[in-house]
């Protein structure tokens, strides 16, 4: 019994021995982050776990939802054998999942019924809010970033404390040397979560007093000055004028570049500051070294100008270093001659000595002795059988002299043509084809304006070989696929022209496919065999599937206000199915196109460790839900107009926007109240609905209207087609009112009674342009019909039809053209006959054509704006970047209105021309424009000026 008990004890302990240095060896840097684990005092090979008992303890929030989440990350389950083992990878995935602060596992019990485990584990708290308050004028979003805590983040108080030195760095970068930092974490009672407090007081500052330059000879103080950030610092007050080091450097880089770009490559600027610690002020003086004026002359250039092969020196990037930069322009020059064809064009550089003129000179001397140009008479391509010379020749960059310019003879790039040709022969199956070239002088030198010249043929031999063709094809390991299903998926199926880098091609393609089907981990390895005479191909997929892998359970963290359910609707993967990574990187795309998230992370656990089920944590962080925006203004079409805007991008938690609009302008007022679902009913569907009220009296028109309406939109992006669909229903009560003292008959006044009118609003957008704030490329197409019907009246049964495409092209980088065409057309059907006054289109103004007043491309005797049954717009507009943020325009623009409802002349085209200036912030251009009648009629004025918010298109 003795030896037993000993034997027995000696077990116990090899057995602790055994687990604890397992589990260290694993989580020796896991003590830090609360982690203790215990194994027991006894034997348990061979038993099995009777119970697990998980005990969450300081819980922020729900315990339940914890627990929860625990037994489900916890791949122990009861009646299993116990193992040693299994606890250490069950202490890694709780570790790994980053929701556990503390994991205890106390000793294991043992029991009449087996082994009874517990978990005891501690929770992180979440960051659900970060304050920053004394941070102007550095934006809030600035501290943010700079910060590694985010809201929905685990609270880490070691974390915390780093996140002042962050802090403070950003400001001493923004010119404020002794910014007071304090970080501090304040817990919510309610949730057990934190609101992170950041609070600066950033001090004093340097205040850039004066800004000098010495040492300047050549260019003007005031020129350089107007280059650098700091001076133009020095001309404001308060925090603007602030020092910051980075501007400074940027400010020697800017002066050296420019200089650089002026003819002076040797020159040296270097600043110089002086403080003033009791004032905190800064003068700075930068310290100017010009050297002398590069002046490069050429000597026998015919081919090239001297300002073509100046560009080629590149002395106003890097400077002379020397004679380095200066031997690489020449090499540029050289490799520029041969490019033309001057094979034997020579080069010599002869560098001047400096002389007092103006100021000191170095004249640079090239002389350049062109030789022969060498051109291209005639190109030959011989032995080729499989592949035609028309295809061959498609290949080929070297081209011989014609019609067309070209013939120039440059080595490199036939060396190109060949490389090509090679390469067309491989792509067709000719795996050990040989291309090679002959080049002969055939006709005599001759001279053409003064240039001496001799012609070449050139000969391409080919050597085809043998082609290769894909015999037999096999997938030795693959069985989640048919064999039929994995050849649909490979291009080199048997019979096919065998491509080498396809190989590759089909190995990716089969990996995703495997990989879809649960086998993340799958390899593939295409291996080749070819026939003795390379004629054939045999293919083997080697296909090692690797571990079936499923998605286990899908956990959120960080979404204190939108709803779990709401973030299952982006996910395009389902528990317990097949790990599809496609899907979850899908389901994240989907989740950060969320107006309600600023940002998303995954966490996936076991998927690293080749587990057979792989849990999933996405950590997200949630926008700011609440938002309110003012705003004031001024344009030719509303005059002085002030707008507000109330909103919540994630209402009730669902990703819902509410908002609300107010507008009052000269013109009127508008208020609308909206709800916008971008999942109706969990499908891509986005759901607009909305209740607006409008009182208008347009410029120039004898009619105001009343509005109330209510609005159900379906809208359907289509981004593969750069499409979207909607539908649009609108019931609107609408009442049109007669401005100042017009006298109307009773016909007339029948139509100004109040109507209720049923709206059918269907359209298709088409867009490629670059940007919605300032396009500069790309095509916006928009195509648009409204079905009205009245309820109480046939007046208002009309259809309007309206088409609306713009094109822009930028055709070099300061220039884009842009162009607007435009028609609309309404119409009345069933017994209706007439078209309602305010149905009807109007030209002329700040967005249709400019130079005519509001409303005013067609008038009456009275003066009052006319419109008509169709609009026919027209416009272009060359739109030219002069820096800074400015802008100047040059437009044209032309309108017809056609079927008006009373006589007010010819209907004949009626066209402007202008000129403006706009100025581009962040939110779009504000502009001021002058646009010309081309044809004024007698009393119109000649123009008018037009001040606009953003583009007109």
């Amino acid at each position: 019994m003795e030896n037993s008990h000993t034997a027995w004890n000696s077990g116990r302990m090899a057995c602790k021995a055994f687990l604890v240095v397992m589990i260290l060896s694993i989580f020796s840097h896991a003590g830090q982050a609360g982690i203790k684990t215990d194994t027991g005092n006894g034997n348990y090979t061979g038993e099995f776990i009777s119970k697990i008992d998980i005990q969450i303890t300081n819980a922020p929030g729900d315990t339940d939802r914890y627990k929860s989440i625990a037994r489900d990350l916890i791949p122990i389950k009861k009646d299993e054998p116990f193992s040693p083992k299994k606890i250490t990878e069950t202490i890694k995935i709780l570790y790994n999942s980053q929701l556990f602060k503390r994991i205890e596992v106390p000793d294991p019990l043992s029991t009449p019924d087996g082994i009874d485990l517990v978990f005891l584990l501690t929770p992180f708290g979440r960051i659900k809010d970060i304050q920053v308050k004394g941070a102007f004028p550095i934006f809030k979003k600035e501290v943010l970033n700079v910060m590694s805590i985010y809201t929905g983040d685990a609270f880490s108080q070691e974390v915390l404390e780093k996140q002042k030195s962050r802090i403070q760095a950003l400001f001493n970068k923004q010119g404020y040397p002794d910014p007071k930092i304090s970080v501090s974490a304040q817990t919510d009672e309610q949730d057990g979560n934190y609101t992170i407090l950041v609070h600066i007081e950033k001090g004093n500052f340097y205040r850039i007093k004066t800004v000098d330059i010495k040492g300047n000879k050549y260019f003007s103080e005031y020129r350089l000055k107007l280059r650098t950030k700091v001076w133009k610092s020095s001309l404001f007050f308060g925090s603007a004028a602030r020092f910051i080091e980075k501007d400074l450097k940027d400010d020697v880089k800017n002066l050296v570049r420019f200089y650089r770009q002026n003819g002076f490559p040797d020159v040296q600027v270097t600043e110089k500051i002086q403080k003033n610690e009791s004032k905190k002020t800064l003068d700075i003086v930068f310290l100017i070294e010009e050297g002398p004026l590069y002046q490069i002359k050429f000597k026998g250039n015919r081919q090239f100008w001297d300002y073509t092969l100046k560009r080629e020196m590149g002395l106003s990037k890097a400077g002379t270093k020397g004679s380095i930069a200066l031997n690489r322009g020449v090499r540029n020059i050289r490799e520029k001659y041969t490019r033309a064809g001057y094979m034997d064009a020579k080069i010599q550089m002869t560098p001047g000595t400096g002389k007092e003129e103006r100021e000191a000179t170095r004249d640079i001397f090239l002389r350049i002795d062109e030789g022969h140009r060498y051109i291209v008479s005639k190109i030959l391509i011989t032995g080729n059988h499989g592949i035609d010379e028309k295809r061959i020749r498609k290949q080929i960059l070297t081209r011989p002299s014609g019609f067309l310019p070209g013939g120039d003879y440059a080595l490199k790039t036939l060396e190109e043509d060949v490389n090509a040709v090679r390469a067309l022969y491989l792509s067709q199956g000719y795996t050990r084809a040989r291309v090679e070239t002959r080049v002969q002088i055939k006709d005599p030198d001759s001279t053409k304006n003064n240039k001496r010249i001799k012609f070449l043929e050139i000969e391409i031999v080919v050597d085809e070989g043998v082609r290769s063709q894909v015999g037999g094809v096999d997938f030795p390991g693959l069985s989640v696929l048919k064999p039929q299903e994995a050849m649909g998926i490979i291009t080199l199926a048997p019979g096919s022209v065998y491509q080498e880098d396809l190989v590759k091609q089909d190995e990716t393609a089969l990996k995703k496919q495997i990989s879809e089907k649960g086998y993340p981990h799958v390899q593939v390895k295409g291996r080749v065999v070819f026939s003795e005479d390379r004629s054939r191909i045999d293919l083997s997929y080697e296909v090692n599937e690797g571990p079936f892998v499923s998605l286990g359970r899908i956990f959120y963290t960080g979404n204190f206000r939108t709803r779990s359910r709401t973030l299952d609707d982006e996910m395009q993967v389902l528990e317990g199915e097949p790990l599809s990574l496609t899907g979850l990187l899908e389901s994240r795309r989907n989740m950060m196109n969320m107006d309600a998230l600023d940002s998303v992370r995954y966490r996936t656990l076991g998927l690293t460790e080749k587990s057979g089920r792989v849990d999933l944590i996405v950590e997200v962080e949630e926008k700011k839900p609440y938002f309110f925006e003012i705003g004031a203004g001024y344009d030719t079409e509303r005059h002085f107009y002030g707008n507000t805007t109330l909103g919540d991008h994630n209402f009730l938690g669902k990703n819902l926007n509410f908002e609300t609009n107010l507008e009052l302008s000269l013109i009127g007022f508008k208020g609308d109240v909206s709800l916008t679902d971008p999942r109706f009913l969990s499908t891509r569907i986005s759901s607009v609905t909305k209740l607006a009220g409008e009182k208008r009296e347009e410029f120039n028109k004898d009619f105001g209207i009343k509005t109330v309406s209510l609005s159900q939109n379906f809208f359907r992006p289509i981004p593969q087609r750069n499409l979207t669909l909607d539908l649009g229903f609108t019931y609107e009560f609408r009442e049109q009112y007669v401005t100042g003292s017009a006298d109307l008959s009773p016909e007339e006044i029948d139509g100004y009674d109040p109507r209720n009118i049923f709206v059918t609003s269907p359209s298709l957008i088409y867009r490629t342009t670059d940007s919605f704030v300032r396009p500069r490329k790309g095509i916006f197409s928009a195509l648009s019909a409204d079905i009205s019907k009245g309820v109480d009246d046939a007046l208002d049964d009309v259809i309007k039809l309206r088409l609306d495409t713009r094109c822009y092209f930028t055709l070099f980088d300061p220039l884009t053209l842009a162009v607007r065409a435009r028609y609309g057309i309404v119409h009345p059907y069933g017994g209706n006959k007439d078209v309602p006054e305010d149905q009807l289109f109007f030209l002329g103004g700040t967005s249709t054509v400019r130079g005519f007043d509001e409303n005013m491309l067609m008038f009456d005797e009275a003066g009052d704006a006319i419109g008509g049954r169709q609009s026919i717009l027209g416009s272009f507009e060359a739109r030219y970047d002069l820096g800074m943020n400015f802008e100047i325009t040059a437009f044209y623009d032309i309108g017809q209105l056609k079927e008006t409802i009373r006589s007010a002349g010819s209907e004949a085209f009626r066209s402007s021309v202008g000129l403006g200036l706009r100025y581009i912030t962040p939110i779009g251009p504000i502009g001021l424009l002058y646009g010309w009648k081309l044809d004024p009629l007698p009393g119109e004025s000649s123009g008018n000026f037009h001040f606009s918010m953003g583009y007109t298109f």
